[in-house]
């Protein structure tokens, strides 16, 4: 994951390498574009290439980012050149030129005499590139072409174009492999059902990072602005635990923020607002909206920005209306060695606290308890409320060829408030993570990482990293008992709900250290290994080590590029403490949680990827991966009585997982039009029990909510004026509970406890096979600062199903509005 790398030879062209003085050469610049510049480096992305030079340069760099491929890997070597002939050099392979305006302002302007073909250069065209610079993983960036594991990046503008933010839509759009449920509005939880199948017998999720800062709890982290999105990069599996420690044993998503300025040209403003109808088959149809701000000044080496957005839907179910705000900013200063970034977010939602309308048609609950059932399955007034924030600054510093250092400091946190589910006697494991959220939690962030450069040819290099991080969390959850009185006056006394605040630290600190090595543009190694620390690991196993190892080969043949690579690791998390949530118990009956070891996930992935001129790329990877130790949130009777009808929830630990399957994708860019897709196939299997469990799954059991297969495409027109996408994703063939069965047998009164606890549970599993999620966007750009758009999502009105029969969502929802640019 560390490996660095210039293009391969096929490529090489795009790689600068300068040994000029002032005196060589016979071409006069005019000023300022004369000014002499010195700079080195052998691995560096064009975007930082060009805010470096110019920096130095003291200049003000303007362009098109759409013109560019801002993250292919080029190296310098210019000893006292003018600044001119760098620039020119770094471009010589696109067909932009540079032209001093006046001052120390510069602009990167197409060719005069560039023809029609060359107006849209394969080089600008990013898809599929094996030659990109990623940074997840990397303390100054890296070549993908070397990378040893399957990769994916999500070009931010591209996501900007097609409307799309929400976290479970771009992943389950656009990463193979990866599958998040999509959620009502009112949930404020991301729910994944697969990350290469499951990690947990609870809840699988990746650790996500903001700019490198780790957040306080990934599955609260369910919407963005596209609009200040650089890129999101996805790691699949547990490969980046070697770099990123305990929780990433699913995967890694990092979500990197843009810093470009407005190219010289003053402050930029956006403003985009639109409204439209949510369709619903359970209420009328429902307003919803959503408008933002963004406000863009400086130049690409001294740039900063604002982003705010807001939504709402209406109760599209009763009680089922949301109201979110965004806001974030930041702000960079590139010098001729170093740079330096600072970001900030808040996200604050507040929705209904609704029940399923599927559950109205249900008996109320009659007998001894009716008055306890009643009362904790029906919602309340309040609303629900979380509050997130993300505090950073983050710098890279390269006082030489050998060496890069780079550090990030930061904190994110977030409050919650009332957080109500599906009020059903079973709650899903979304339901329980929800509620035993709510509360709050701070983590901060400190890691410091440096790149030393052993060796360094025109197409051999070797390289070690060494990093030191460490995170703490603070943590205060809210843990609700409800206390049922005497039994004698249970009739007439309503159970009384007891709250109390408990604060918790935790603490993890790691070392890691990383070699990497390539020869002749083609073998590439990486091996590496991060020690770590972490609290809430037993005393006798808080010490953990997480191994990496993996190659990769690269190949080319005239336009074709052909890759095999392949990799191992392993990663851990510590207990699960999502799962803790009880229903009509006395506070005397609490199940105490006994002392679980980690959960466990190792195991490889090996993959082919080809690349066709930068317009055509095929990714297939192949994973086995083992998942042990693992904890589940089961049933159990709250007292002893036989015809009891109280339960309790206990973690135990269970067994073992199998995850196997393929993942493809693939990516294609035809003169305006571009298409997308993904596809896996996934077998996660319970393949080891414990002698002790007491819960419904048996050895060979398939995982239930994972799904057998995934599939999505995306397809987009380009034109003069015009932006057009159509896109749909599906997931096919999973178990899960019949949700809406277990409470009318619940709440009938007539069955006690132990008829829906153990095994009994088996009977309620249901075959689910997912319905077509399809969504358009159009936009029409009137005059430059002017457009049109027009968006739809769920266009097939699919409101039931995913990922049982008891969830509902938003119905078919089309938007219009305009864009204003000033």
């Amino acid at each position: 994951m560390l490996s660095f790398a210039r293009l391969a030879p096929a490529q090489s062209r795009a790689c600068v390498g300068l040994q000029l003085d002032t005196t060589q050469g016979s071409v006069r610049w005019a000023p300022p574009l004369d000014r002499p510049v010195t700079f080195h480096s052998t691995e560096l992305a064009l975007r930082d290439a060009l805010d470096r030079v110019t920096a130095q340069a003291k200049l003000r760099l303007s362009y098109s980012a759409e013109l560019l491929p801002l993250d292919h890997i080029v190296c310098v070597a210019a000893n006292a050149t003018p600044v001119g002939k760098v620039l020119s050099d770094l471009l010589r392979e696109t067909n932009l030129a540079v032209v001093s305006v006046s001052g120390d302002q510069v602009v990167l302007t197409p060719r005069p005499n560039a023809t029609s073909r060359e107006v849209a250069p394969d080089m600008s065209r990013t898809v599929g590139v094996l030659d990109r610079v990623v940074v997840t993983g990397s303390a100054a960036g890296a070549s993908q072409r070397e990378l040893s594991v399957g990769l994916d990046v999500l070009d931010g503008r591209q996501l900007s174009r097609d409307n799309t933010n929400t976290l479970s839509g771009v992943l389950d759009a656009y990463v193979p492999g990866v599958w998040s449920w999509t959620q009502s509005p009112a949930s404020m939880l991301s729910s994944y059902a697969s990350i290469r199948g499951a990690s947990s017998f609870g809840l699988s999720y990746p650790k996500i990072y903001i700019d490198g800062i780790e957040v306080a709890n990934p599955l609260l982290v369910t919407r963005f602005n596209p609009g200040a999105i650089d890129r999101i990069e996805v790691i699949r599996g547990p490969q980046g635990s070697a770099l990123y420690g305990t929780d990433a044993i699913s995967g890694v998503v990092n979500i990197l923020t843009r810093h470009e300025g407005t190219s010289g040209d003053g402050p930029r403003t956006s403003i985009r607002t639109t409204a439209g109808l949510s369709q619903s088959a359970f209420t009328h149809s429902v307003l919803a909206q959503d408008h933002t701000l963004s406000v863009v000044s400086g130049t690409s080496t001294r740039s900063a920005d604002l982003h705010i957005s807001g939504g709402s839907i209406g109760a599209f179910i009763p009680d089922g209306y949301s109201r979110d705000v965004m806001a974030s900013g930041s702000a960079r200063v590139v010098g001729s060695n170093s740079t330096l970034a600072a970001t900030a977010r808040f996200f604050m939602e507040q929705a209904g606290t609704p029940n399923s309308p599927l559950l109205s048609t249900l008996p109320r609950p009659t007998g001894p308890d009716s008055i306890n059932l009643e009362r904790s399955t029906q919602p309340t007034d309040t609303p629900q409320s979380v509050r997130q924030y993300t505090l950073g600054t983050t710098g890279t510093f390269t006082p030489d060829q050998r060496w890069t250092h780079s550090f990030v400091a930061g904190v994110d946190g977030y409050r919650l408030t009332n957080a109500e589910t599906n009020f059903t006697p079973f709650p899903s494991l979304a339901d329980s993570a929800l509620r035993a959220a709510e509360g709050g939690a701070d983590r901060a962030t400190l890691r410091a990482s440096s790149v030393l450069r052993l060796a360094s040819t025109e197409s051999s290099r070797a390289t070690l990293t060494f990093s030191a991080e460490h995170a703490a969390l603070r943590e205060t959850s809210i843990r609700k008992s409800i206390f049922s009185g005497e039994p004698e006056r249970i009739a007439s006394m309503p159970p009384r709900t007891e709250s109390s605040n408990i604060v918790t630290w935790q603490n993890s600190s790691g070392l890691t250290a990383q070699a990497n090595a390539a020869y002749n543009n083609a073998l590439f190694a990486t091996a590496g290994v991060r020690v770590e620390h972490d609290s809430r690991l037993a005393p006798s196993q808080d010490l953990v080590t997480l191994p990496m190892f993996g190659g990769a080969a690269a190949r080319d043949y005239g336009p074709f590029t052909f890759k095999l690579r392949a990799a191992y690791g392993k990663g851990i998390r510590p207990p699960a403490t999502l799962a803790h949530s009880s229903f009509w118990q006395t506070l005397s009956t609490a199940a105490t949680q006994a002392t679980l070891g980690p959960e466990v996930q190792s195991g490889t992935e090996a993959g082919f990827d080809m690349l066709f001129r930068h317009s055509f790329s095929l990714q297939v990877t192949r994973f086995d991966q083992r998942a042990s130790g693992l904890v589940q949130q089961v049933a159990l009777y709250a007292d002893s009585g036989y015809q009891s009808r109280k339960v309790t929830y206990k973690l135990e630990d269970v067994g073992e997982i199998s995850n196997r399957g393929w993942e493809i994708a693939a990516a294609e860019s035809v003169s305006r039009l571009s298409v997308t897709g993904a596809l896996s196939f996934v077998g996660s299997r319970v393949t080891k029990l414990a002698s002790d469990y007491t819960g419904d799954l048996r050895t060979g059991d398939r995982m239930l909510q994972v799904p057998a297969s995934t599939a999505s495409v995306t397809a987009s027109w380009t034109g003069n004026r015009w932006f057009a996408s159509i896109g749909g994703a599906r997931a096919m063939d999973w178990i899960n509970y019949d949700e809406l069965a277990m409470t009318q047998q619940f709440t009938s009164g007539s069955h006690p406890a132990h008829e829906l606890l153990g095994s009994q549970l088996r009977q309620y599993w249901r075959r689910y096979n997912g319905g077509l999620r399809l969504r358009a966007t159009a936009s029409r750009d009137i005059k430059d600062m002017f457009s049109i758009e027009l968006s739809a999502d769920n266009l097939l009105n699919y409101q039931r199903g995913e990922p049982d029969n008891i969830t509902v969502v938003p119905g078919r929802t089309i938007l219009s509005g305009v864009r204003v640019k000033f």
